[in-house]
């Protein structure tokens, strides 16, 4: 299933990976000690869809959505079932995936050595491996069913290379699950133009790109959109008034240059912003491979 890649000196594309590396590297412990994630062995947003009633629900709800988008009884499955989390983080869909899907086999790949040691505790007792990769250069050479990417190709400064890749692992019929940010319309003033920005730095998801993008760009590499589902209004966003939140965005934007968490922290207030003004939203999109 893991095959070995081949190490390449510096280029643009790995100096961005790197720094993704970096900011996870740094920041997961906070990330979970000081967010709900850590509830549900996963760093994503709480999504209160309709039916969900508990904040260990909202917090699950994405993988919820995955499972009912496995294919069933198809052409992709007929060598059994193959799961790859692009993107897994600390473990927390394959952990819900091992007990929805029991038959599957399951795999992951994450750029931060932190994040994989902890992804490969939370996962040690199913039939799970978590690879430290980059997903931009897949370490496996199987034909999965599904491959998901949870909040994690807006992370890529090059969006067309993840789908093409991703679209190499799976098997005909199979699909790509992605749920991420996207970019909804362009800003309409300077303000917009900064708060948008701030998302970007702060998140380090240099691939933010509109759903009409992202369809092309698959499409070219094999993958065929079934299901684009808004999921913003089931955010819970928190927003400040707008002097406050101005205040808050400048204080931040000085102290996120001493430590990263706070770099993130400035992101994560912009996102907010972003969102509730209609300039992302955030959506789960499925593909399915010709």
């Amino acid at each position: 299933m893991v095959r070995a890649t081949q190490a390449t000196g510096a280029t643009p594309l790995t100096e961005a990976v790197g720094a993704v590396r970096r900011y996870y590297d740094r920041n997961t412990r906070l990330f979970r000690a000081l967010g709900p994630g850590a509830r549900a062995r996963a760093i994503r947003r709480a999504v209160w869809d309709a039916g969900v009633t508990s904040l260990d629900g909202a917090l699950e709800q994405v993988n919820a959505l995955i499972v009912r988008e496995v294919p069933v009884d198809t052409g992709a499955t007929r060598h059994g079932l193959h799961v790859l989390d692009l993107g897994c983080g600390v473990g927390g869909s394959l952990a819900y995936l091992a007990h929805a899907l029991p038959q599957a086999t399951l795999a992951g790949v994450t750029i931060s050595a932190h994040q994989a040691r902890q992804a490969r505790r939370a996962v040690q007792r199913w039939r799970a491996i978590v690879v430290e990769g980059d997903f931009h250069a897949l370490p496996f050479a199987a034909r999965f069913t599904v491959a998901l990417a949870v909040e994690a190709f807006a992370h890529s400064p090059d969006p067309q290379r993840c789908y093409a890749e991703a679209a190499t692992i799976l098997a005909p019929g199979g699909r790509l699950i992605v749920c991420d940010d996207f970019i909804a319309r362009e800003p309409a003033h300077a303000d917009e133009r900064r708060w948008l920005e701030a998302f970007r730095a702060g998140w380090r998801v240099a691939g933010l790109q509109t759903t009409a993008q992202a369809t092309a760009i698959a499409g070219q590499a094999g993958l065929a959109l079934r299901t684009d589902r808004d999921l913003t209004g089931c955010l819970r966003l928190h927003t400040l008034p707008s002097p406050l939140n101005a205040m808050i965005r400048q204080v931040t934007d000085i102290a996120g240059r001493a430590h990263p968490f706070l770099h993130s922290l400035h992101g994560s207030l912009a996102l907010q912003e972003c969102l509730a003004r209609g300039l992302v939203h955030y959506r789960l999109l499925v593909f399915e491979r010709w």
